[in-house]
């Protein structure tokens, strides 16, 4: 018997087929139409379901990209074409696909910036980092002759924060990427220090993802 994860099993729009239909497999379809599109209102209706169905699959693929789901896309479209599959849902469901491959093909691109900004919890890890480095900076060409701990420590507890926030979006990944690519501090940290007992590369890959920084315990691990 199958178990999750398993695309068949966890999508609301698939389903294992029975043996008596040709042997079994999935159905990579499986989404009613509204009805006729006779009446307006049903195309809305199904436009708006295939978007709905899209983003669970997005969701999907991004928890769990295996080599299997790497193909569920070309699935989903032969389904398509072999039950003739009314317009609505197509142009609904790759309308929404298409949104998220533009987003990822800019970034990889890399000639557009971002329209978007980074989540409020991000632009605040980032600003904070900033703000200390440049209370630190500001201070040793001051006075260069002080070895400015306190400043120093808030600097890098303000940068362990913002390399531990998780990411909530492509743009906050893309503010963490371009922080570790422009700053050499923050570069050097990642590539050379620790955060607890950990490398902070691992942390920062972490939190690329979207996970969330690991709990410290009372005994400070």
């Amino acid at each position: 018997m199958l178990k999750s994860p398993h695309h068949a099993i966890d999508l609301s729009f698939m389903r294992l087929k029975t043996k008596a239909e040709r042997g079994g497999g999935v159905d990579h379809w499986n989404v009613v139409t509204a009805g006729p599109y006779s009446e307006p209102s049903n195309y809305t209706q199904d436009y708006d379901t295939g978007r709905h169905v899209a983003e669970e699959f997005l969701k999907y693929i991004g928890k769990h990209p295996t080599n299997g789901n790497a193909t569920l896309l070309g699935c989903i479209t032969v389904d398509m074409i072999k039950k003739q599959v009314p317009k609505g849902l197509v142009l609904g469901f790759m309308s929404a696909v298409n949104d998220y491959a533009m987003t990822v093909a800019r970034i990889v691109a890399g000639t557009t910036a971002s329209s978007s900004q980074p989540s409020p919890s991000m632009s605040q890890a980032v600003q904070a980092w900033r703000d200390a480095d440049t209370r630190f900076s500001n201070e040793v060409t001051l006075d260069v002759r002080s070895d400015h701990d306190e400043l120093w420590q808030a600097k890098e507890a303000a940068e362990t924060a913002m390399l531990k926030e998780p990411c909530r979006s492509l743009d906050d990944i893309r503010a963490k990427a371009e922080i570790a690519l422009r700053d050499e501090n923050v570069f050097d940290s990642i590539a050379n220090c620790t955060i607890g007992s950990e490398h902070a590369l691992r942390v920062f890959l972490r939190s690329l993802l979207g996970e969330e920084p690991e709990p410290v315990d009372s005994g400070g691990k």
